[in-house]
C-alpha cells in the first residue's frame, strides 16, 4: 500500500480555497522582505510547489530580486514593488494550499464571520481551527456554504 500526501481536492475545489487563500494573503502582506522570499523560496522547493509558480515571476522576479536586495538595494518603484509582492502571493499560496490546519484556520474565520452567533462562544484561534476542521469532516451533503 503507497500512501500518499492528502490533496484538499476532496475537501474544497482546488479554486476556491486558492481563492481563500489569496484573499487572505493580499489583506496580510504589506511589505517584503529579503528574508520573506528566501524562505517562500526554500518552502516551496522543500514541498515541490516551486516550479508550479509562474516562470516569469519565479526567475524574472523572486529570484532576481534575492540578490539585487543582497546588495542592500532596494526597490522604489511602486510598480516593481507590486509585481513583486503579486509573485509572492502566488508562491505562497501554492505552499499554504497545501497545509490543511492553515485551510481549517480560514475556513473557521469565515464561519464565524457567516455565523453571527458563534462568534461570543470562539476566543481563541484554536477553536476557530477546531471549526474549520469540523467543517472539513462534514459530509459534502451536509455543509453549509461559506459564501
Amino acid at each position: 500500500m503507497v500512501l500518499t500526501q492528502p490533496k484538499l481536492i476532496m475537501f474544497i475545489p482546488p479554486e476556491e480555497a486558492l481563492g481563500h487563500v489569496r484573499n487572505f494573503l493580499n489583506n496580510t502582506i504589506n511589505v517584503i522582505s529579503l528574508q520573506l522570499i528566501q524562505s517562500i523560496r526554500r518552502v516551496a522547493i522543500r514541498l515541490g510547489v516551486w516550479w508550479r509558480v509562474n516562470p516569469l515571476r519565479r526567475g524574472g522576479l523572486l529570484e532576481a530580486a534575492i540578490p539585487y536586495l543582497r546588495r542592500g538595494l532596494r526597490f522604489k518603484s511602486p510598480k516593481a514593488l507590486e509585481m513583486l509582492r503579486e509573485a509572492v502571493i502566488e508562491a505562497l499560496s501554492l505552499v499554504l494550499i497545501r497545509k490543511v490546519r492553515f485551510m481549517a484556520y480560514l475556513i473557521g474565520k469565515k464561519l464565524v464571520e457567516r455565523l453571527k452567533w458563534v462568534g461570543p462562544i470562539v476566543r481563541r484561534v484554536q477553536d476557530i481551527i477546531n471549526m474549520g476542521l469540523m467543517w472539513l469532516n462534514t459530509p459534502i451533503m451536509y455543509r453549509p456554504g461559506l459564501t
